[in-house]
């Protein structure tokens, strides 16, 4: 304990340095986390340390130094009046609430960028008000009339932790874990086949500085836990640089050779991860252990972060490896390698190991046991993670109102992103980086506008030339409709029943359908190939001269050798062909006579039986004087003609199947004894089933040919 002045001075600067650290953390969090978390980690490590002192003072202290009740807690010193008591007391406060306030910081680091600001208050509290001065009245409570009478009863079993390895920084380090647990990740750090995204820090070069700064301040915290300037604290801070100095060298060597590059955070983490491990035992080891120590706690802290992230835990600064593992061994190796004169707990070598073994144990079921309980209860009432809109937005916003100029800027790109209003400039803050960029982006935004006022000054000659269009084409519909007549008809003894169904306003197909004489009718269809517009041209080519054909005296296959002769003079250049068939029924003779120029298989019910109408000649529009053949079968009075196009099988739908001409023989196959207008409407209801909402691809013409019914 301090005894003169210059020792009280020793413990004053000492709590300047260990208060230093708190710039350290805040530099070091706020560099390893992304730019919009940066401010909200800063705030948190500057509120922490003011939330940590007024809980210390009012709560803390007493639990901590006390009265003992049982070696457990203690249970008076509360609201401590120290301009009443000697300056040994009140700067023995100062040094312990330097030390309360960094185990508190260490739960910002490990919970960086989804924690709530409110929640880490919170966090802060329970730690301040609670576990960290109950496991440090078991460690290092005492009687403050009697400096040398400790009253813990792990200090009573001969536990020893010179300066926190355990006391503070696995405290810290437990409550960040059960914390980190609670929330979970970070979205996106972990992918669901289990990769790891590599979440980099804004600003590194600040981070590195944190780290020195911290490395500067562990003078304080090292050398100034012997609570006097004795002539142990220059060993005492030698050792400390040397554990230091090891954890960076092995960290970082380790760690190039596991991921064959020199990783950036390496030397930061190993460094700080030295100086937690040699926290416990600086007074008790020698320059050589001290370095050891170091060099072991690097590849430890390596080693718990491949650990974290196999186990799919997010710690955003490495703080669970930091702060808990490297405490944990530095605590153990008080143990391992501690002077036992030094120690002076009267114990072995085994039972010193066994008792800071039993430390870290009870260190672990208070602080987890303790936090994770309570922040699950608060968090079933009061979420301790923000929302994921917040959590992409960033906490410097969300929870602060917090801005940058790039903030700024982000916010207004966002804003005309959900909008669509492009009309406005981005603001631009003249003589910055961020004013450049937004510069340059003004200047892509007027190009855009430019593109913009071109397409839409497009769009209205456009939407003008499909409204002409359009209207061509409802002249052209109506036309096509005047030329084929779409109604069912009676011609002579017959029923022709009509399905003609376009594709588009205008279609492919064509028929024609005319009484020659009585009881001779000549029923001619056609299907030209494509569909829409230029198929609806090439049917009135092929009526044109059709019609110059059919009142002559000619045979069916005379008809398809002049039609196909005159469409290669007249239309030689088009290079576009078409399928047609031709069929003459006589119902004096009771007889049709067809010739089909490359058509699909036509069909002819008679009965129970039902015939196919094959090819019996190739395609029109390619060989100049072809020859044709026709075929004659018998028209009795129960005979049913079908006649149609290939649209009527030839349909897909989104399974990519074809309607297909089996399908289409199967159920003409169930019309027997059927009226053919109704057969024919069940074949395409059974298309319209197949297709289940898809779209026609082909114009569909089907006709149906049957002998009067007999009244």
């Amino acid at each position: 304990m301090p005894k003169t002045n210059f020792d009280i001075l020793w413990i004053i600067l000492s709590s300047g340095l260990v208060f230093f650290m708190q710039a350290g953390f805040l530099c070091l969090e706020s560099g390893l986390t992304r730019t919009k978390n940066s401010i909200n980690v800063a705030i948190k490590n500057i509120t922490d340390f003011g939330i940590a002192t007024l809980v210390f003072y009012s709560i803390g202290f007493g639990l901590m130094f006390g009265t003992t009740f049982y070696g457990w807690i203690g249970k008076d010193m509360f609201f401590p009046d120290f301009s009443k008591t000697s300056p040994e007391t009140s700067v023995f406060f100062l040094f312990q609430l330097m030390f309360c306030g960094t185990a508190a910081t260490i739960v910002s680091g490990a919970v960086a960028e989804r924690m709530k600001f409110g929640a880490y208050i919170i966090v802060t509290t329970i730690i301040s008000s609670l576990i960290y001065p109950i496991f440090g009245h078991w460690v290092w409570g005492r009687d403050l009339q009697d400096w040398n009478q400790f009253t813990g009863w792990l200090s009573h079993l001969g536990f020893m932790d010179f300066a926190g390895s355990t006391a503070v920084h696995s405290v810290g380090g437990w409550v960040g874990l059960s914390a980190m647990m609670l929330i979970g990740n970070r979205t996106g750090k972990y992918g669901k086949d289990g990769s790891v995204r590599k979440i980099t820090g804004h600003n590194l070069p600040l981070a590195m500085l944190g780290t020195l700064i911290l490395w500067f301040g562990w003078i304080g915290f090292n050398g100034g836990s012997t609570l006097a300037f004795t002539s142990e604290v220059p060993k005492i801070i030698a050792n400390t640089m040397f554990a230091a100095s090891g954890g960076m060298a092995s960290s970082l060597i380790y760690g190039w050779i596991r991921l064959k590059y020199a990783e950036a955070t390496l030397p930061l983490n190993g460094t700080l991860a030295g100086l937690v491990a040699i926290t416990a035992p600086c007074n008790a080891v020698n320059s050589i252990e001290s370095l050891l120590i170091g060099l072991v706690a690097g590849i430890l802290m390596f080693e718990a972060g491949v650990v974290l992230d196999k186990l799919k835990l997010d710690d955003a600064v490495g703080a669970i490896p930091v702060h808990l593992v490297s405490g944990i061994w530095g605590t153990l190796a008080v143990g391992f390698f501690g002077d036992l004169s030094i120690l002076n707990t009267g114990l072995d070598r085994a039972t010193q190991i066994f008792v800071q073994l039993l430390g870290v144990v009870s260190c672990a079921a208070l602080s987890f046991g303790v936090s994770y309980p309570l922040l699950f209860v608060i968090h079933r009432f009061y979420s301790l993670r923000v929302s994921p809109q917040n959590e992409f937005q960033g906490l410097n916003y969300t929870e602060h109102r917090a801005t940058t100029e790039l903030i700024d800027l982000f916010m207004e790109m966002e804003y005309q992103k959900q909008t669509g209003d492009l009309s406005q400039d981005l603001s631009i803050e003249p003589f910055t980086e961020v004013g450049q960029i937004a510069e340059r982006y003004n200047l892509v935004l007027d190009k855009i506008r430019t593109n913009i006022k071109e397409k839409e000054t497009l769009a209205i000659e456009l939407e003008h030339n499909l409204s002409l269009l359009q209207s061509d084409l409802s002249t052209a519909r109506k036309i096509q409709s005047g030329i084929i007549s779409q109604e069912d008809k009676l011609t002579g003894e017959l029923e022709i029943t009509v399905r003609y169904l376009p594709l588009t306003e205008v279609g492919g197909d064509f028929f024609d359908i005319m009484e020659l004489r009585p009881g001779l009718t000549r029923v001619f269809l056609a299907d030209a190939t494509g569909h829409g517009v230029q198929a609806a041209l090439l049917t009135m080519a092929i009526k044109a001269i059709y019609e110059s054909l059919k009142r002559g005296i000619y045979s069916v296959t005379e008809i398809l050798y002049h039609l196909n002769n005159e469409f290669l003079h007249t239309f030689k250049n088009l290079n576009q062909f078409f399928t047609c068939i031709v069929v003459d029924i006589d119902t004096n003779l009771n007889l049709i006579r067809y010739s089909s120029a490359g058509h699909v298989p036509q069909y002819l019910i008679q009965g129970q039986e039902i015939h196919s109408l094959e090819k019996t000649g190739r395609i029109m529009g390619v060989i100049p004087n072809t020859k044709y053949t026709s075929n004659e079968m018998k028209f009795t009075q129960d005979s049913k003609l079908i006649l149609f196009t290939d649209g009527l099988f030839e349909q897909w739908n989104s399974n990519k199947e074809e309607f297909g001409e089996e399908r289409v023989e199967a159920i003409v196959g169930n019309l027997k004894g059927i009226p053919i207008g109704e057969g024919i409407d069940q074949i395409l209801k059974k298309l319209d089933e197949f297709l289940a909402g898809s779209p026609k691809q082909d114009d569909i013409s089907v006709l149906g040919i049957s002998r009067k019914s007999k009244r």
